[in-house]
């Protein structure tokens, strides 16, 4: 039977990792809320010429917001556990808690131990949101763009008027027949798609629209195309009885349904085995993405040892001066992995094309120095403290 002294004791920790949970629960949360919100803000600034020009509707711009917020979330989470961490264990220490843990005869290092449990929590939570949620975020917000470009091409096609918002051409269309949407007296002008100007007008035409390929075309018949070029002083003249312009609106937008950020765990794995599968495809973006995704989630984990040491200190300024060093990892991790993806996707060297586990290595190597310098200062702040 424990001593009456020790059982309360215990009974003090207990209640002290209970609380140290939900702190960090509660400071996650808003942390979490406050960045997704601060992103989403910037990234409304971006497309908001998007939104007012082309009067995308309530439901397009909530579909928008909420794929770019489910697609923030995976980035977003071990940051916000970080600053958790670091704004808990700060307060803890601007208060002299940790203090009156020692003259409990309790080390502070034993607050470690709940937070690293906490912190596998949040690993699971973020490879969910990695693998799962936030792919399909991104998709969602791909496909909605896609919709929006698809909205931007059926408003500039008016009758009587002239138009630059057309798949980068100017484009006038005398008129729509408001029944078969036919469009008569065609006229486009496109200085960017072709190396010489080109100019095209056809009797009539109409826009096609495929919801399966996710497509557009615009059909012309009876019409006729000129070329000029200005250097040489050439100008063709080519007469066709129909001439297509196809548009791909996940190209137009910039992004792909198919790119690397929205493919979730099966989608990744299918991928994978393709590379094997053919030894001439790169391989390397899917790699580096399925690294990524692991490598940012265990950073929950890593940064419990490194916000722990950093907030350890009995000083008034104890709080702001680990947010400050926060800030710090941050840019720095970032700075590191862009540094080292570029690096690996820009160079020739067969060891990265060939060899998955070079890409792993390399994408790892700024969350494990995490890990190294948090357990180095860890260990300096106990020999202190002893």
């Amino acid at each position: 039977m424990a001593p009456p002294r020790s059982a309360a004791l215990l009974k003090i920790l207990k209640r002290l990792d209970r609380y140290l949970f939900f702190e960090l629960v509660k400071a996650t949360v808003l942390a979490s809320v406050v960045a997704v919100v601060v992103l989403l803000a910037l990234q409304i600034l971006r497309l908001s010429s998007l939104m007012i020009h082309h009067d995308l509707g309530f439901r397009i711009i909530g579909n928008m917001m909420l794929g770019l917020a489910l697609s923030f979330t995976p980035l977003v989470l071990p940051i916000a556990f970080l600053f958790a961490l670091l704004l808990v264990f700060g307060r803890m220490s601007t208060e002299r808690e940790f203090i009156a843990m020692q003259a409990m005869g309790k080390s502070p290092s034993r607050l470690v131990v709940p937070s690293l449990h906490f912190g596998w929590v949040m690993v699971i939570i973020s490879l969910w949101f990695s693998f799962d949620l936030g792919p399909r975020g991104n998709r969602l917000f791909e496909s909605t763009i896609d919709e929006a470009f698809k909205k931007k091409v059926l408003n500039v096609l008016r009758s009587g008027t002239f138009s630059e918002g057309f798949l980068n051409m100017v484009i006038f269309v005398d008129e729509v027949d408001p029944i078969t949407q036919e469009l008569r007296r065609v006229f486009i002008h496109d200085e960017q798609s072709f190396q010489d100007e080109m100019s095209i007008s056809a009797a009539t035409g109409q826009w096609i629209q495929s919801e399966d390929e996710k497509v557009g075309v615009l059909k012309l018949k009876d019409g006729v195309m000129l070329t000029q070029n200005n250097a040489k002083n050439i100008v063709r003249r080519v007469q066709f009885d129909e001439y297509r312009l196809n548009a791909d609106f996940s190209r137009e937008a910039g992004r792909s349904r198919d790119s690397p950020p929205s493919l979730g765990w099966k989608r990744l794995l299918e991928k994978r085995q393709d590379v094997w599968k053919a030894p001439e495809l790169d391989g390397r973006e899917i790699w580096i993405e399925i690294a990524r995704r692991f490598s940012l989630s265990a950073l929950c984990f890593f940064f419990v040892p490194l916000a722990f040491a950093l907030s350890i200190d009995n000083r008034r300024t104890a709080k702001s001066r680990a947010i400050f060093s926060g800030l710090i990892i941050i840019a720095s991790y970032w700075s590191v992995y862009f540094l080292i993806v570029s690096t690996i996707l820009g160079t020739h060297l067969s060891l990265f094309k060939r060899y998955e586990i070079a890409n792993w290595i390399f994408v790892w190597l700024p969350s494990l120095i995490i890990l190294g310098l948090g357990l180095r200062l860890l260990r300096i702040k106990n020999r202190i403290s002893s």
